[in-house]
């Protein structure tokens, strides 16, 4: 019996986008077959010719960039400010990756008959996550095209429709079957994908829990190149002489953007004693302020969490705050059933970050706040995690972000801006559970590629060239 997966959406259930086949062991093998034996022909065509039909996927999906953004906002639950803005990313990321990302992945000619050639992996699966369901795994699959190789792609189960519009999206535009291909499904599908034997590398976006999982499951496969993007616990220190303004409003967005549900949202905060109550005072006020609503009404910030099952999680994870030694600040009602939820700041007293619920990613509009006495101490508290993607410093002393550069260890550190912002154009990654030291962004096509190094010499022997003891022949 097949079985089929329903996407509704989780600001309107009654919302049905579309039912989608689940992919079971003999889909997975018959999708991985195909995309073994496109891989000779599309590899052997040649960057030019890939380049072209890539420019064709980007035209396509510019032009349609609306229906996608509208699709991202229904399935998702994401506001339309950043659908739109996700929507967009999806055709920028070819230009970026055809130009300015072929730089990392170029021939090295390293003297006289030494050299380095590029070359595609294989078949790469490729775990989309359902936070940003187009533009992420849109990061991993247009790298991995323009290298050469053909990509498995697994949706979220949260975001089956999006998914399949990619696929059709890259088929009008002329990419040959099999090179692209899409399995819907859970766990279950994605354990059968990522086991696969010929399956040449994993990249993936999601959970700390699930990117275990998929090294664990894959230690008896050292070949498989696995790239893992896996979230943060992110922080922001608040110095005495900060624009406030400036702090508050890039502190409110970095932790409500997509009602928190981002690796980078900002869920900690390190203030600077002198400036704590101003600065509290102010960022309630913008979080209280903040506009939740039906992700496609004009002027809605926040949509909902992304199901009434993250809902409940949420809420457990918040039933945590006072055992962990916290006080609710603010806990905004935001007056609309699950999955919707209000903002919520959480305050301790104590540096100490031991209870679960300030280690962990929460995934939701919410921040612990901490007071710090100085910079070192902030630096100190800020690497008190498993994790490290992001962090922001939020000073108008640029010799004072300087000081936290190679000292805070995340993989991505900004100055005045906030945690969630980031450049396409560089690298996206983090230490720690954060990742494996395979960022995305620019350097993705590191990963989708592997260097061949080759020592050359056209001509006869040259006995002088022998070590010595060894006779001419």
């Amino acid at each position: 019996m097949t079985e089929l997966l329903e996407s509704r959406s989780p600001a309107d259930a009654t919302d049905v986008i579309g039912c989608f086949e689940v992919a079971n062991e003999a889909a997975v093998e018959a999708a991985v077959a195909r995309a073994r034996r496109a891989f000779r022909g599309w590899s052997a065509a040649g960057f030019d010719a890939r380049a072209a039909l890539l420019r064709r996927f980007r035209d396509r999906a510019r032009r349609t960039q609306d229906e996608l953004a509208r699709l991202i906002a229904r399935e998702v639950g994401k506001a339309g400010w950043e659908a739109r803005q996700e929507a967009a990313l999806v055709s920028a990321k070819v230009d970026v990756s055809l130009d300015e990302g072929m730089r990392f992945v170029a021939p090295l000619e390293a003297g006289p008959g030494a050299r380095a050639t590029i070359h595609p992996r294989g078949v790469l699966a490729v775990f989309g996550p359902f936070n940003f369901p187009a533009h992420l795994p849109n990061g991993h699959i247009v790298p991995a095209l323009a290298l050469g190789n053909t990509v498995v792609f697994k949706p979220s189960p949260l975001a089956p429709a999006v998914g399949a519009w990619m696929a059709r999206c890259w088929h009008e535009a002329g990419l040959p079957q099999g090179v692209l291909e899409v399995l819907q499904g859970g766990a279950a599908t994605g354990s059968v994908l990522a086991l696969h034997s010929e399956v040449d590398g994993i990249l993936f976006t999601g959970s700390w829990a699930a990117g275990r999982a998929l090294r664990e499951a894959t230690l008896d496969q050292p070949h498989k190149i696995l790239a893992l993007e896996m979230g943060g616990k992110n922080a922001m220190i608040v110095l005495e002489d900060a624009d406030l303004a400036l702090a508050v409003a890039e502190a409110a967005v970095s932790i409500a953007a997509t009602t928190g549900q981002r690796c980078s949202a900002l869920s900690r905060l390190f203030v600077a004693r002198p400036v704590l109550e101003p600065f509290l005072e102010r960022l309630a006020r913008v979080l209280r302020g903040l506009r939740v609503g039906m992700p496609l009404d004009e002027g809605v910030f926040m949509g909902p969490l992304v199901s009434d099952e993250a809902a409940r999680r949420v809420a457990r994870e918040r039933a945590d705050a006072e055992a962990a030694g916290g006080e609710v600040l603010l806990d905004v009602d935001c007056r609309r059933p699950s999955p919707f939820v209000g903002t919520r700041l959480v305050r301790f007293a104590s540096l100490e970050q031991t209870h679960r619920y300030q280690r962990e990613e929460l995934f939701a509009p919410e921040a612990a706040v901490y007071s710090v006495d100085d910079l070192d101490q902030a630096i100190a508290a800020v690497n008190d995690s498993d994790f490290g993607l992001a962090a922001s410093v939020m000073t108008l002393d640029r010799s004072r972000y300087e000081h936290c550069q190679g000292r805070l260890r995340v993989g991505i550190l900004n100055w005045n801006r906030g945690t969630v912002g980031a450049s396409g154009r560089l690298p996206f990654g983090g230490l720690g559970r954060s990742g494996n030291d395979r960022p995305a962004g620019i350097l993705a096509g590191v990963y989708c590629s592997f260097p061949q190094a080759h020592l050359e010499y056209e001509g006869p022997l040259d006995p002088k060239t022998l070590p010595p003891g060894v006779p001419t022949p």
